[in-house]
């Protein structure tokens, strides 16, 4: 993948700046807490808060191969990419939907959120 990555990004196409991406333990926390959506990874991945870096080592490496499907401009705060992809976690694989904000165009994308769609 080359430095220069396409602005906006475009539905089909892939995540600009995937492989920087990053994510805060609060957001991981959050994904699979009960009040998040860990319900839904307990019951597709069997794993629950203590995978937290398991599940975004995972992401981190779906995503690179990953297309955007839908794209939401929240002009003046940014762009949202929504991106599905095959996860495997544990031998276990389903597809899982994630969404990724840019504040500014050219920055790394921050994960928003990510549940198995079930």
């Amino acid at each position: 993948m080359s430095s220069e990555q396409p602005w906006p990004p475009a539905v089909g196409g892939p995540l600009p700046h995937a492989a920087e991406a990053y994510t805060t333990p609060e957001k991981l926390a959050w994904i699979l807490a009960a009040h998040g959506h860990g319900q839904e990874w307990a019951r597709v991945f069997r794993i629950g808060e203590a995978d937290a870096q398991r599940l975004w080592e995972a992401i981190a490496r779906a995503v690179l191969d990953a297309s955007i499907y839908r794209i939401i401009d929240r002009e003046p705060n940014g762009v949202v990419c929504g991106v599905e992809m095959e996860l495997t976690i544990a031998a276990r694989i389903a597809t899982v939907r994630t969404s990724w904000h840019y504040e500014r165009a050219g920055e790394a994308p921050r994960l928003v959120t990510a549940y198995p769609s079930l």
